[in-house]
């Protein structure tokens, strides 16, 4: 099922692209849109990604995709999720296909209250699995919400609208990612059901309980049984990064979760997730986001 394709150059599409396009019809923010219901279209020209997160169901008609040089045939009830290293050779699709979808920004799903290890296994699941046919009642569930958003959106400005749009996508997301969660253990579409595939998962389950505690490729690796490297090797075929990154953005998500939604102090979070001390804590937090634990807490 699966080819490889060559390719040259990436375009990337932001949110903000996006809300150009559906700007009289779609619920769009500087942080998510979620698109009406749409006749895709094929995909010509260079390789795609699209920056963020992007979800989204075929209702009706077919499609072939190409996501990550793997080839993916999509049909009614198929959802496709895309994530910042997604990157989309080609999408060719029957005239009658239709479907919506809806994308979050980077920024919006770090704001998200959405629990570490959820966050983790959806993500890791997006990658192995970016492509699937979900069960009727379970896109049913999708539908609602996204005609909420649509019948509220038309309804003009409302008092605390786009605190009402967050939590509805935030739901969206949610919905999708029980959806990913409950196939977790099929191999059809997504993942080839290989012992890397099964490594990966456990790997994630592994990372989402001791990453408080943990962040060595050393520990995980033993954990499962295996050498750093070769943890390091699956995770760079499976999800594009080594394993110390994987380690690296579960530590930091957990971090931001802290900051943002305890009340806890930088010293308290710095302690929580075992650093030697929170001036260590301080330069790991902004190495790798750009900004300080204080600054982040306070923005928060």
């Amino acid at each position: 099922m699966e080819r490889k394709i060559k390719s040259e150059g990436v375009s990337k599409i932001s949110v903000s692209k996006f809300k150009d396009y559906f700007l009289e019809e779609g619920f769009c923010s500087e942080d998510f849109v979620m698109s009406p219901m749409v006749r895709f279209k094929t995909m010509t020209g260079a390789p795609r990604v699209i920056e963020g997160m992007t979800v989204g169901v075929i209702c009706n008609g077919t499609a072939k995709v190409v996501i990550n040089d793997r080839a993916f045939e999509l049909r009614p009830n198929s959802l496709f999720l895309l994530r910042e290293e997604s990157k989309i050779t080609s999408f060719k699709c029957t005239k009658a296909c239709t479907g919506y979808f809806a994308t979050y920004s980077t920024a919006f799903i770090d704001s998200m209250k959405v629990d570490t290890s959820n966050m983790l296994s959806a993500d890791v699941m997006f990658s192995l699995k970016p492509c699937f046919e979900a069960q009727a009642d379970e896109v049913a569930n999708l539908h609602d919400i996204a005609g909420t958003v649509h019948s509220i959106a038309g309804r003009g400005e409302l008092l605390y609208s786009n605190k009402i749009m967050a939590s509805l996508l935030t739901s969206f997301f949610y919905a999708v990612a029980s959806i990913v969660n409950k196939n977790r253990s099929e191999s059809q579409d997504g993942g080839d059901g290989s012992r890397a595939d099964e490594l990966m998962r456990l790997f994630i389950d592994e990372l989402s309980a001791s990453c408080e505690r943990e962040r060595s490729v050393e520990y995980y690796a033993k954990q499962l049984g295996i050498t750093p490297k070769y943890l390091s090797l699956i995770c760079k075929k499976k999800v594009g990064k080594n394993a110390s990154k994987v380690i690296d953005g579960a530590v930091v998500n957990k971090a931001k979760e802290l900051l943002a939604h305890t009340g806890m102090s930088v010293q308290e979070v710095s302690e929580r997730l075992n650093f030697v001390s929170q001036s260590f804590f301080g330069k790991y937090f902004k190495q790798r986001t750009g900004v300080s634990p204080s600054r982040y807490k306070t923005q928060g």
